[in-house]
Formats: structure tokens, C-alpha cells, sequence
């Protein structure tokens, strides 16, 4: 075994705090595109963009069951994951706690991902939205309520000057 084999962990996660706070949030869509804040922690998700690897980030309260399933189907514990060994001890413990509930606590999702009280209701009753009735063809004699086209008016003609 060499002396740098397990220091760097390639996978498709990563956890880090933000070095600034010019990154959007990729989450849920309440706190899609709010930034994530200087040293706020964050999850990476490795895409693959015209060859080059970049992460799409997200705030650590923004990470949906599904991605915390996905890491746990490539790692056996939260300790693998890579960015893990340089968070603090209390990061590490919320993300343990995570890992073996399979969800994020709740007071760690961030207020912008939060929907206020009320706004959960206005998004059942939107969502049998109906499509606004096509509108109806013409007959044959064009009445249909509305006014016909205007013909062109005749070039005028150039008055011959004497």
C-alpha cells in the first residue's frame, strides 16, 4: 500500500464548506438557485459536462433521501465519503445521524428550502390545472365575434404638378 492510497477518495460526492458564497443551491424548488453562504456546508454531486468533471452543489439541508440512498449504496459508512475527514465534529455527527436515518434532520434544512405555511395547500389545488379551451375556427361566413381585417388602403397617387 502506498503512502497517498486512501487520502484522496474519488466518488461522486463531495463535502466541503463553501469557499465563497457564489454558488447556487441545485436542490428542491423552493431553494433552487438561493446562494449557498461562505462557509456553510455543502454536497457536491460530481457531472460530467463535454468531458470535463465539475460538482453541482447544494446546501447540506437540501439533500433529498434519494441522494443519501445513492451514497449509501457506494459506501458503507458516512466516514468514506470524500471531504468527510475535514469537517468538524459536529458536521460529522449530523452526518451520521443523516446517513443512518436516511434523511436530513429537519432544523438543518436552510430557510429558503423551508415553504411557508400554507403555500403546501396552494400547490395541491394548482396542480389539476385544466388547458385553456382552444380557440374556435371560423365558419364559413367569418362571423365568430370578431372584427374582419381592414384591406389595405390604396398607394396613394402622385399629384402632377402643372
Amino acid at each position: 500500500m502506498s503512502d497517498n492510497e486512501g487520502t484522496t477518495k474519488k466518488s461522486g460526492y463531495r463535502l466541503e464548506y463553501a469557499s465563497s458564497a457564489r454558488s447556487k443551491c441545485k436542490g428542491p424548488k423552493p431553494c433552487a438557485g438561493s446562494a449557498i453562504g461562505k462557509g456553510e456546508l455543502r454536497v457536491g454531486s460530481a457531472v460530467d459536462f463535454r468531458g470535463n468533471t465539475s460538482f453541482s452543489w447544494r446546501h447540506w439541508g437540501c439533500t433529498t433521501t434519494k441522494i443519501i440512498s445513492n451514497m449509501k449504496s457506494q459506501f458503507e459508512s458516512a466516514d468514506e465519503l470524500d471531504g468527510f475527514d475535514d469537517l468538524k465534529d459536529e458536521d460529522k455527527e449530523r452526518l451520521r445521524k443523516a446517513w443512518e436515518e436516511g434523511k436530513v434532520a429537519d432544523e438543518d434544512i436552510p430557510e429558503t428550502a423551508r415553504k411557508a405555511p400554507g403555500e403546501e395547500a396552494e400547490e395541491e389545488e394548482e396542480k389539476p390545472k385544466k388547458r385553456a379551451p382552444a380557440k374556435a375556427k371560423k365558419d364559413a361566413g367569418g362571423v365568430d365575434g370578431e372584427k374582419p381585417k381592414r384591406k389595405r388602403a390604396p398607394a396613394k397617387a402622385k399629384k402632377a404638378e402643372d
